[in-house]
């Protein structure tokens, strides 16, 4: 049965050359690493993606807290493709939180609601090494101070409380957020400490 393509499937033009349908003998290489077009669908993740997803995602012995909206939330290691690969299935639903960013949050900023969703994701999991918090790109449109609110609760919990900003409008795709990741693990934990004997 041959392909046929509705009117709205087909791509807005500014986004022509990073789809295309394979044809018999056609060798297309798609335009990548460039920004996305607002109002097309892309099948690329964003910066955020990269640095939770990929990254960051993977540790097991952290809560990972996803300062955003809900949605965002969603993209976590166990809620992606990779579940059955994961040697613990139950670890990813226990220990990935949101502080789920809702309107008046948004307007009046969410730094106290995600300092008290860092004590209660300690509270319920004190037996983890630390606390890695992923800003979204509601975050870094309102400013909220992430760094700041993650020292403090650093101090009170006295575990690590690691700030990522990977805001997903930072970069053309997740390879920001692998290397925002991958930086912040290197200045922040890597030769803090002597591993177990």
């Amino acid at each position: 049965m041959p392909l046929t393509l509705l009117e709205c499937d087909k791509p807005i033009p500014e986004r022509e050359k990073h789809t295309y349908i394979k044809k018999s003998g056609e060798c297309i290489v798609p335009m990548c690493n460039v920004q996305t077009t607002p109002g097309d669908l892309t099948e690329r993740g964003c910066t955020y993606a990269g640095c939770m997803g990929v990254v960051g995602g993977p540790v097991k012995d952290v809560i990972h807290l996803v300062h955003g909206p809900i949605g965002c939330a969603f993209y976590t290691w166990g809620g992606g493709r990779r579940q059955n690969l994961s040697d613990n299935t139950e670890f990813h639903r226990k220990y990935c939180f949101s502080t789920n960013m809702q309107e008046a949050n948004i307007i009046f900023g969410g730094e106290q609601k995600l300092h008290k969703a860092i004590l209660e994701a300690y509270e319920r999991f004190p037996d983890v090494n630390g606390v890695f918090v992923y800003a979204t790109c509601v975050i870094g449109l309102i400013g909220d101070d992430i760094n700041n609110v993650c020292k403090q609760a650093s101090k009170e919990i006295g575990v690590p409380v690691i700030p990522f900003s990977c805001e997903g409008f930072r970069g053309v795709s997740q390879s920001l957020g692998h290397h925002i990741a991958n930086d912040v693990i290197f200045e922040r934990i890597v030769g803090t400490k002597e591993p177990d004997e």
